[in-house]
């Protein structure tokens, strides 16, 4: 008990940051820190599409009610599973169990940790706060940069850390969402398992974590593979079995399979959502891609550790341990996959980021960082000052970063979490009415749009922006039907409910006239329904 309460202490940055979504001013939180985690939900609800349940489920984003069920994920099937015996509110049931698996992880973190620093006492404590909330100097290096070109600290604090600081390149701040809370609960659990030789355990955490996304469960697969083949080579005792490393092998054909050959082939949206991702990703450019002041500014403190814990090593003559040898091959391998770009066209390498390469980094040197900080104690003459000071700077990245973005959600008129007022609720409750239950949603406001699939059975001819097939030219059809009233062809014989502004009365007035009727009004909305397909 007293491992699992230390494990929830260690999480209150994240309910920090809970506490300010849930009191933005003028609208309250959903429960869904940013735009992509409600997509979640979506697919949560998937499952249960057409009043029916099966373990495979459609994409939740396509209007076409025929979409292939080709895709699973563990979580999200637990997801939809609880939704539907509960009736719970789709983000209060996905914060809920985000702060779960938070917590889980955070207590697999620790039995990870204590495999680097098994020994008690509060220098040991201190490092593993630092595991947790630990970062680089992002935040120094992109103040420092911003003074030196005459900008603004406080606008571009985070300068150097890509998308605002939200692709974590950090460990602990990975647990604020429900899904990478679950991935890392996983990695971790498979890396600890793989330490006590539970290896038939480990393969079941690749396997679930395979299924469970493309870009995390093929970096954990990797690692099993090539270190297996690593320490069956070197390693002189212990080795993994062979199984292991065949298991390790097959499941990684089997997701390259999966991921890149049969859903293209099995699904045309899915080809449609590929070629959408790749051109995203080619625009997008640089912002995929980790720089290389990035890089250092993110990795260099761990780095540092690790490299000194090594020398010393190779000083002393000690050889590497086989926890080292997987931590080695842990970061290399991690670091090669989020710089893939260096040797192929890039695969949005921002994605094996998520502390994935910081946390080996910061284990090897983890002992060097705990032997500094009681040397420290012992050398000073305050002696708390010097080593609160080293966790000072080296927790610095994170508690600027969750200070600013509570900040952002608390104040902004824009923040990074969704909320919704009570005329946007009204109205996704209007559309649960069993009545309309296989309607097509076309929505004048994007955000319903999109979360009409989370909070209804509906679908929209466009919701998420990147998860829509041929998102851009359904969402120049949505802007031609509300200016002009052109319909696409692929309306005719469909029921339809049109969400439009309240700003807008002409075209109320136009949909009135081609045989909508008005089913809800209120301050911000109009939901108008036509039961046939065309006017």
């Amino acid at each position: 008990m007293r491992v699992w309460a230390v494990a929830a202490a260690l999480l209150l940055p994240v309910y920090f940051l809970y506490i300010a979504h849930f009191t933005i001013m003028g609208a309250p939180g959903t429960g869904f820190l940013q735009y992509d985690q409600a997509y979640y939900m979506a697919i949560a609800r998937a499952y249960f599409a057409d009043d029916g349940f099966a373990p495979l489920y459609g994409l939740p984003f396509s209007p076409d009610p025929a979409t292939p069920r080709l895709y699973f994920q563990p979580l999200t099937l637990a997801l939809g599973i609880a939704w539907k015996i509960s009736g719970s509110d789709p983000g209060i049931l996905y914060m809920t169990a985000g702060l779960l698996l938070a917590l889980c992880c955070a207590r697999v973190m620790i039995s990870l940790y204590r495999e680097v620093v098994p020994g008690p006492g509060w220098a040991a404590a201190l490092g593993l706060l630092c595991f947790f909330w630990g970062g680089g100097c992002l935040c120094i290096v992109s103040v420092c940069y911003v003074l030196a070109t005459g900008g603004s600290p406080l606008a571009d604090m985070f300068h150097f850390d890509p998308n605002e600081g939200f692709w974590f390149l950090n460990l602990g701040r990975n647990l604020i969402f429900t899904t990478e809370a679950f991935y890392h609960l996983i990695f971790f659990g498979g890396i600890v398992l793989v330490l006590r030789r539970q290896f038939v355990a480990a393969l079941l955490c690749a396997a679930i974590l395979s299924a469970s996304h493309p870009f995390t469960g093929l970096q954990l697969l990797a690692v099993f593979g090539v270190w297996s083949i690593v320490d069956r080579s070197f390693g002189s005792t212990g080795r993994p079995p062979l199984f292991f490393t065949a298991g390790s092998a097959a499941l990684a054909a089997l997701h390259i399979a999966y991921y890149l050959v049969f859903l293209d082939h099995a699904s045309e949206e899915h080809q449609v959502l590929h070629q959408q991702w790749a051109l995203a990703s080619r625009l997008a450019g640089a912002n995929w891609i980790l720089p290389w002041s990035t890089m250092l500014a993110a990795y260099g403190p761990v780095a540092g550790l690790a490299a000194s814990a090594l020398v010393g090593q190779w000083r002393r003559r000690e050889g590497l341990s086989r926890l080292q040898r997987l931590l080695l091959v842990w970061f290399a391998v991690s670091f090669a996959l989020a710089n893939h770009d260096l040797v192929m066209a890039p695969l949005q390498p921002l994605h094996f980021t998520r502390g994935y390469i910081w946390a080996p980094l910061f284990l090897l040197g983890a002992p060097v960082l705990v032997s500094l900080i009681a040397r420290a104690a012992r050398a000073s003459n305050a002696p708390m000052m010097v080593p609160v000071l080293i966790v000072g700077l080296f927790v610095f990245d994170n508690a600027a970063w969750f200070g600013r973005a509570a900040m952002w959600e608390h104040y902004s008129n824009e923040p990074n979490g969704i909320a919704l007022d009570a005329q946007e609720r009204a109205v996704l409750g209007s559309l649960q009415d069993s009545h309309y239950r296989g309607y097509l949603l076309v929505s004048q406001s994007p955000k319903l749009g999109y979360l009409a699939t989370v909070y209804s059975p509906l679908r929209a001819w466009y919701s998420h922006i990147f998860n829509t097939p041929h998102a851009k030219l359904r969402k120049a059809e949505l802007a031609d039907f509300f200016a002009n009233g052109s319909e696409p062809e692929a309306w005719r014989g469909r029921p339809l409910l049109a969400v439009v502004l309240r700003q807008e009365p002409v075209i109320a007035e136009r949909l009135e006239t081609a045989g909508f009727s008005a089913v809800l009004t209120n301050d911000e909305f109009l939901v108008l329904a036509r039961a046939s397909g065309g006017p």
